[in-house]
Protein backbone atom coordinates (compact mmCIF):
# COMPACT_ATOMS: atom_id res chain seq x y z
CA UNK A 1 0.00 0.00 0.00
CA UNK A 2 1.65 3.37 -0.83
CA UNK A 3 0.71 5.97 1.79
CA UNK A 4 -0.86 9.34 -0.32
CA UNK A 5 1.27 12.80 -0.18
CA UNK A 6 3.64 13.58 2.45
CA UNK A 7 2.85 10.84 4.84
CA UNK A 8 5.51 8.24 4.21
CA UNK A 9 8.20 11.02 4.88
CA UNK A 10 6.12 11.11 8.50
CA UNK A 11 6.20 7.06 8.85
CA UNK A 12 10.40 7.19 8.04
CA UNK A 13 10.84 9.46 10.74
CA UNK A 14 9.13 7.89 13.88
CA UNK A 15 10.85 4.68 12.77
CA UNK A 16 14.08 6.71 12.79
CA UNK A 17 13.52 8.11 15.76
CA UNK A 18 12.74 5.20 17.40
CA UNK A 19 15.81 3.40 15.83
CA UNK A 20 17.63 6.29 17.69
CA UNK A 21 15.96 6.08 20.93
CA UNK A 22 16.24 1.90 21.87
CA UNK A 23 19.27 1.96 24.10
CA UNK A 24 21.69 -0.39 22.12
CA UNK A 25 23.30 -3.38 23.90
CA UNK A 26 26.44 -2.82 22.20
CA UNK A 27 26.49 0.95 23.56
CA UNK A 28 26.57 -0.08 27.33
CA UNK A 29 28.70 -3.04 26.43
CA UNK A 30 32.00 -1.82 24.54
CA UNK A 31 34.81 -3.48 23.25
CA UNK A 32 37.85 -3.39 24.38
CA UNK A 33 41.38 -3.57 23.74
CA UNK A 34 42.51 -6.42 24.99
CA UNK A 35 44.78 -6.48 27.89
CA UNK A 36 47.47 -8.63 29.20
CA UNK A 37 48.96 -7.13 32.68
CA UNK A 38 50.52 -7.53 35.67
CA UNK A 39 49.79 -6.81 39.20
CA UNK A 40 52.16 -6.48 42.63
CA UNK A 41 51.29 -6.06 45.88
CA UNK A 42 54.22 -5.75 48.64
CA UNK A 43 53.83 -4.95 52.11
CA UNK A 44 57.20 -2.98 51.75
CA UNK A 45 54.74 -0.15 50.03
CA UNK A 46 51.29 -1.37 52.09
CA UNK A 47 49.97 2.43 50.31
CA UNK A 48 51.31 1.92 46.86
CA UNK A 49 47.93 1.67 44.72
CA UNK A 50 48.09 -0.31 41.35
CA UNK A 51 45.90 0.39 38.95
CA UNK A 52 45.82 0.08 34.98
CA UNK A 53 42.64 1.69 32.32
CA UNK A 54 41.14 -0.89 30.10
CA UNK A 55 40.65 1.03 26.68
CA UNK A 56 37.67 0.48 23.96
CA UNK A 57 38.72 -0.70 20.42
CA UNK A 58 38.18 3.52 19.33
CA UNK A 59 40.81 4.28 22.00
CA UNK A 60 38.75 5.41 24.77
CA UNK A 61 38.79 4.51 28.48
CA UNK A 62 36.09 2.69 29.80
CA UNK A 63 37.16 0.74 32.50
CA UNK A 64 39.64 0.75 35.42
CA UNK A 65 41.23 -2.40 37.01
CA UNK A 66 42.59 -1.96 40.36
CA UNK A 67 44.01 -4.12 43.57
CA UNK A 68 42.59 -2.80 46.25
CA UNK A 69 44.12 -3.93 49.62
CA UNK A 70 41.87 -4.61 53.01
CA UNK A 71 43.24 -4.59 56.71
CA UNK A 72 41.96 -6.44 59.70
CA UNK A 73 41.25 -5.27 62.86
CA UNK A 74 45.04 -4.57 63.60
CA UNK A 75 45.88 -3.01 60.63
CA UNK A 76 47.08 -5.91 59.07
CA UNK A 77 46.78 -6.73 55.04
CA UNK A 78 44.42 -9.71 55.70
CA UNK A 79 43.86 -9.43 51.94
CA UNK A 80 42.98 -8.21 48.65
CA UNK A 81 40.62 -7.43 46.14
CA UNK A 82 40.84 -7.06 42.11
CA UNK A 83 38.62 -4.47 41.41
CA UNK A 84 36.72 -3.51 37.87
CA UNK A 85 34.70 -0.44 37.55
CA UNK A 86 33.77 1.97 34.84
CA UNK A 87 36.23 4.47 34.09
CA UNK A 88 34.07 7.37 35.57
CA UNK A 89 33.05 5.62 38.53
CA UNK A 90 33.96 6.69 42.24
CA UNK A 91 35.91 4.30 44.21
CA UNK A 92 32.93 3.20 46.16
CA UNK A 93 31.20 1.89 43.22
CA UNK A 94 30.32 -1.31 42.75
CA UNK A 95 33.28 -3.88 41.96
CA UNK A 96 31.45 -5.40 38.65
CA UNK A 97 33.78 -8.36 39.56
CA UNK A 98 31.46 -9.10 42.64
CA UNK A 99 28.47 -11.20 42.14
CA UNK A 100 25.02 -9.93 40.68
CA UNK A 101 22.47 -9.85 43.56
CA UNK A 102 22.99 -12.19 47.35
CA UNK A 103 25.97 -13.83 47.79
CA UNK A 104 28.01 -14.84 50.34
CA UNK A 105 31.90 -16.30 50.93
CA UNK A 106 35.54 -16.02 49.17
CA UNK A 107 35.13 -14.93 45.73
CA UNK A 108 37.11 -15.42 42.36
CA UNK A 109 38.42 -11.59 42.57
CA UNK A 110 39.07 -12.24 46.01
CA UNK A 111 42.82 -12.74 47.78
CA UNK A 112 42.46 -13.46 51.15
CA UNK A 113 45.61 -14.01 53.23
CA UNK A 114 44.18 -17.23 55.29
CA UNK A 115 43.15 -18.71 52.05
CA UNK A 116 47.05 -18.84 51.02
CA UNK A 117 48.49 -20.12 54.10
CA UNK A 118 48.70 -23.51 52.37
CA UNK A 119 50.00 -21.79 48.78
CA UNK A 120 48.52 -21.00 45.68
CA UNK A 121 48.21 -24.11 44.51
CA UNK A 122 45.97 -25.41 47.57
CA UNK A 123 43.89 -22.01 47.88
CA UNK A 124 40.08 -21.75 47.17
CA UNK A 125 40.22 -20.90 43.87
CA UNK A 126 43.35 -22.45 43.09
CA UNK A 127 46.31 -20.85 41.04
CA UNK A 128 44.16 -19.60 37.91
CA UNK A 129 40.24 -18.02 38.30
CA UNK A 130 38.30 -16.54 35.58
CA UNK A 131 35.58 -14.51 35.47
CA UNK A 132 33.25 -13.78 33.23
CA UNK A 133 31.56 -10.47 33.80
CA UNK A 134 28.30 -10.63 32.18
CA UNK A 135 27.54 -6.80 32.82
CA UNK A 136 30.41 -6.15 30.48
CA UNK A 137 30.25 -8.89 28.14
CA UNK A 138 34.34 -9.18 29.51
CA UNK A 139 36.59 -12.54 30.37
CA UNK A 140 39.38 -11.88 33.11
CA UNK A 141 41.72 -14.55 33.71
CA UNK A 142 43.69 -14.07 36.94
CA UNK A 143 47.00 -16.11 37.63
CA UNK A 144 48.98 -16.26 40.59
CA UNK A 145 52.35 -16.15 40.58
CA UNK A 146 53.22 -15.84 43.37
CA UNK A 147 51.87 -15.32 46.85
CA UNK A 148 53.99 -14.76 50.51
CA UNK A 149 51.75 -14.52 53.77
CA UNK A 150 52.91 -14.49 57.16
CA UNK A 151 51.07 -15.74 60.28
CA UNK A 152 50.02 -12.57 62.45
CA UNK A 153 47.97 -14.48 65.54
CA UNK A 154 46.37 -18.51 65.73
CA UNK A 155 44.54 -18.61 62.10
CA UNK A 156 45.46 -15.59 60.95
CA UNK A 157 47.59 -14.35 58.13
CA UNK A 158 49.03 -11.41 56.06
CA UNK A 159 50.23 -10.68 52.62
CA UNK A 160 53.25 -9.80 52.81
CA UNK A 161 53.38 -10.08 48.48
CA UNK A 162 51.42 -11.09 46.01
CA UNK A 163 52.13 -11.27 42.47
CA UNK A 164 49.56 -11.64 39.63
CA UNK A 165 49.08 -12.05 35.81
CA UNK A 166 46.03 -10.93 34.66
CA UNK A 167 43.90 -10.86 31.22
CA UNK A 168 41.08 -8.77 30.50
CA UNK A 169 39.47 -9.77 27.31
CA UNK A 170 35.98 -9.17 25.30
CA UNK A 171 34.01 -12.22 25.82
CA UNK A 172 33.58 -14.85 23.32
CA UNK A 173 30.19 -15.11 21.32
CA UNK A 174 27.95 -17.76 20.24
CA UNK A 175 28.74 -21.67 21.67
CA UNK A 176 32.65 -21.05 22.37
CA UNK A 177 30.92 -18.42 25.47
CA UNK A 178 28.62 -20.90 27.37
CA UNK A 179 31.83 -23.32 27.37
CA UNK A 180 34.01 -20.95 28.74
CA UNK A 181 31.40 -20.06 31.38
CA UNK A 182 30.96 -23.19 32.47
CA UNK A 183 34.52 -23.08 33.60
CA UNK A 184 34.35 -19.89 35.24
CA UNK A 185 32.87 -17.76 38.12
CA UNK A 186 29.77 -15.61 36.59
CA UNK A 187 29.24 -12.13 37.42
Amino acid sequence: MLLPGRSWHVVFVVLAATALCVPSNAAGKPRIIPLRTSATFSAQFPDSRWSVPIKSTDGHTVYTLSLEPYRDVKNHIAGLDLELRFAHDMSDAPNLLEPVGRWHGLQAYNFAGTDFAQGAEKSGFGENRTIYVKRADLMVRIDVSKAVVSQVSTGEYQFDRLDLQIDVYNAPSGPRRSAASQLTTEN
